[in-house]
């Protein structure tokens, strides 16, 4: 068994067994300030196969938390199951999302979200968050009084 994709999107669902996903793999997040809120899902797909399937419990327990790169105090946690499929001769893959869009990301700088369970390596999910202050036009458009 192995996480086979773990990354952020925009929007991501789940439907019959079926993944959906809007613009994956978002690796930046650009805010005006911060605190801010990370504004994006989680998206884990674990694969299994027929040895794994037949292996102890079909139900699976999973821990993922998010912590800046360079070590520091850990924005969020998430613990759950999942279940492998019905039969014990099935293989296929099992798609997760999380919806982590009102997280708060304290501070620009770089962050990593670990996935980890029973039976799976663990997995890091790395982002950026990025401050984009921006001049306000007004004030940079606007006649300079000292060249009058």
């Amino acid at each position: 068994m192995r996480v086979a994709a773990a990354f952020l999107a925009d929007a991501a669902n789940v439907r019959e067994g079926t993944l959906g996903v809007l613009s994956g793999f978002i690796n930046t997040i650009n805010r005006e300030e911060f605190p801010a809120p990370l504004g994006a899902a989680l998206v884990v797909v674990v694969e299994y196969d027929e040895t794994e399937a037949r292996r102890g419990e079909q139900q699976r327990t999973f821990r993922a938390r998010c912590e800046p790169a360079v070590g520091g105090a850990e924005i969020f946690n998430l613990d759950g199951t999942f279940s492998l499929g019905a039969s014990s001769d099935a293989f296929g893959y099992i798609p997760m999302v999380f919806s982590l869009h009102e997280v708060e990301v304290p501070m620009t700088g770089s962050y990593r979200i670990v996935f980890e369970g029973e039976g799976l390596e663990r997995v890091d999910v790395r982002f950026y968050a990025n401050a984009t202050n921006l001049p306000d036009l007004d004030d940079e458009l606007a006649p300079n009084s000292d060249s009058e």
